[in-house]
């Protein structure tokens, strides 16, 4: 991408008698995609600015609070001076003009529009944009002209808006999907260009600014440029320009893959990709490009006829898949063999997570998430390619390590689903099985974030939810309007019997976390255990038990290697957990814990030992 800077050039005529400029106003407004207000108000008020177009053009600045906004995390350094400049401080919030209308967007009347439209300009303002052949930067030029002698401390500021932006799913809490004139740059800056104070009619001044085209922008097709002219003294806006968008004649994307399942047994999957046509010629051929993980991408030619808009399925060469997870991307290129301009993501390109389950792995499988990478084996469904499951090293279970595997709520979506797949696990040689973990959560208000624990047998096919906790049932600390990050003392163990799946040779184990947008979510020391299972060769923490069999207490003794915390688990021979106890993090060295067993009925169960996502299992019978 090039790195240009920006300039002006000032240039002065005589004064003239020019007379009084026609204005065009300007509506700014401070929303948010997780305002529900905002959501409330916003449809009226976009009804009255699409009634007045040839009188009004509007910016939209999405700000950083009270939610997830995904538009505000890539302008906030734009945005974030303009509400200092305003002293907005909730959302949604409206300036007309700068200072002729404030405050609630029910504010705005047609009146209000009409008496400010019919006030005389001392400005004239001419704006117009273009970009240069690869569309990776944009050229823009103001023309101010002067026509009424006028003084003030003026600047002029410059925007690229992105007309229309639209989620197939709602990026924020408060269900907007579609959202109009959002500013997505401002040029130089905020701050804008300080014009000078005195001018008189015949006054010129140009601004030229010359500058990347941001990455982060979702479609070329929607970038105009608005520039106003504003008083810093009174905050009046004196004047406004407008260049509307420019459509590419020739611009393509993917909008969606399918025969791509997360899950597959089949080591392969033949997908199909959805090919639209986002420019204004008839699209009669373009390129499809594929990616399996981090080979070479492949090439499909296309040849058909797609008017503007129109969308083509169209079937890709079948993919072949080691066991575990991989990832496929799919984007287009070339449309009607022109090069293809500046990628964008994510509304140019889809990618899908894919994970062959064909290769089994036998119990117990513990996972303490030590690496600095998601464990091998371990796949990550995240369908919109953001915000969702990640291995983190900021917290780990009671603060015994700093890993963890993290849900990140408080950047995702409200109703998003994400997905983390265990291991296919053999329990065809158990005689009862059992997942324990670790989970710390805290909600952002009172958000009723979920998860899920969910098991086939059938891959993938069918799945049922044997653990399902959300809200207040599965925080462990208080809401925080800050990103949740636990400490040593927000951590919950957690068992869940799994005996219904012994015998079972390939059974999935899938986390589902849907988000309410609200806080983060660990999960640590994760152990899909059966009977007798020894989770890490080499460690000595395999307990000895007495008396066994036993009758009103039994001591558990065992050789602890390093400093960490320890958990303790009782389940039948069923699997339903009886007793739990969390011994918090102890010292290197022998110890002996010691459990009431006076409380159990006559029979068999098993107590198993946890630390640092490692654990131990051992049979005991109690008899009277």
């Amino acid at each position: 991408m090039k790195n240009l800077t920006a300039f002006f050039v000032l240039t002065a005529s005589a004064c003239l008698a020019f007379g009084q400029s026609q204005r065009l106003t300007l509506l700014e407004e401070f929303t948010q995609a997780s305002c529900g207000p905002c959501a409330a108000q916003n449809p009226a008020l976009n009804a009255l600015l699409n009634s007045n177009t040839a009188k009004v053009i509007s910016i939209k600045y999405q700000t950083s609070w009270p939610g997830v906004d995904p538009m505000n995390a890539q302008t906030q350094s734009e945005v974030g001076p303009r509400v200092t400049y305003y002293g907005v401080t909730g959302v949604p919030n409206i300036r007309y003009d700068g200072n002729v209308v404030t405050g609630s967007p029910g504010n705005l009347t047609q009146t209000a529009i009409n008496n400010e439209y019919a006030v005389p300009s001392p400005f004239t303002l001419n704006v117009s944009h273009s970009f240069n052949t690869n569309y990776d930067s944009i050229f823009i030029t103001v023309d101010i002209t002067c026509t009424q002698n006028t003084s003030g401390t003026y600047r002029a500021r410059v925007a690229m808006v992105e007309e229309v932006i639209n989620f197939s799913s709602p990026p924020g809490t408060n269900g907007e999907t579609v959202f109009y004139s959002v500013m997505r740059k401002m040029y130089p800056n905020a701050i804008g260009t300080t014009l000078a104070t005195t001018w008189t009619a015949g006054q010129t001044q140009t601004l030229t600014f010359a500058a990347p085209v941001p990455s982060y922008i979702y479609d070329l097709n929607q970038i105009a440029i608005a520039a106003f002219i504003q008083n810093d003294a009174n905050k009046n806006v004196a004047q406004a320009g407008w260049s509307p968008p420019q459509p590419l004649a020739n611009n393509s994307t993917v909008t969606g893959i399918t025969g791509a399942s997360f899950v597959t047994c089949a080591g392969s999957f033949t997908p199909t990709a959805t090919i639209k046509n986002l420019g204004a010629d008839t699209m009669t051929s373009c390129t499809i490009n594929m990616q399996l993980d981090a080979n070479t991408p492949v090439t499909q030619a296309w040849t058909g006829s797609l008017a503007t808009g129109q969308s083509q399925t169209v079937a890709l060469p079948m993919q072949t898949v080691t066991p575990g997870p991989h990832t496929f991307k799919v984007w287009t290129s070339d449309p009607n063999g022109v090069p293809t301009p500046i990628t964008l993501t994510p509304s140019h390109s889809k990618t899908v997570s894919v994970y062959n389950a064909s290769v089994t792995v036998s119990a117990p499988v513990t996972e303490g998430f030590e690496a600095s990478t998601m464990p091998s084996g371990w796949g990550v469904n995240n369908p919109d390619n953001g915000a969702g499951w990640t291995r983190v090293g900021t917290a780990g279970g009671f603060g015994n390590s700093t890993g963890s595997v993290k849900m990140d709520f408080y950047n995702s979506p409200i109703t998003q689903i994400d997905e983390l797949l265990a291991p296919p696990l053999d329990l065809s040689t158990v005689t009862s099985a059992w997942l324990n973990f670790h989970v710390a959560y805290a909600q952002y208000s009172a958000e009723n974030d979920r998860l899920q624990i969910r098991v086939s047998t059938n891959c993938g096919a069918t799945w049922t939810t044997v653990y399902n906790k959300a809200g207040n049932t599965l925080e462990t600390a208080p809401a925080t309007t800050s990103p949740f990050t636990p400490n040593a003392t927000q951590w919950r163990g957690e068992s869940v019997d799994l005996s219904a799946y012994v015998g079972q040779s390939s059974v999935l184990i899938k986390f589902l976390a849907t988000s309410s947008s609200g806080n983060n979510m660990y999960l640590d020391n994760i152990n899909l255990a059966g009977p007798m299972g020894v989770s890490d060769a080499g460690t000595n923490m395999q307990p000895d038990i007495y008396p066994n069999p036993a009758n009103d207490q039994i001591s558990i003794t065992f050789d602890q290697a390093q400093e960490g915390d320890v958990s303790l688990f009782v389940h039948t021979m069923l699997g339903e957990l009886v007793y739990t106890a969390e011994q918090g993090t102890l010292p290197p060295g022998e110890r002996t814990l010691h459990l009431n067993t006076a409380g159990l009925s006559e029979g068999v169960y098993f107590v198993t030992l946890v630390m640092e996502g490692r654990s131990s299992t051992r049979k005991i019978v109690i008899t009277r």
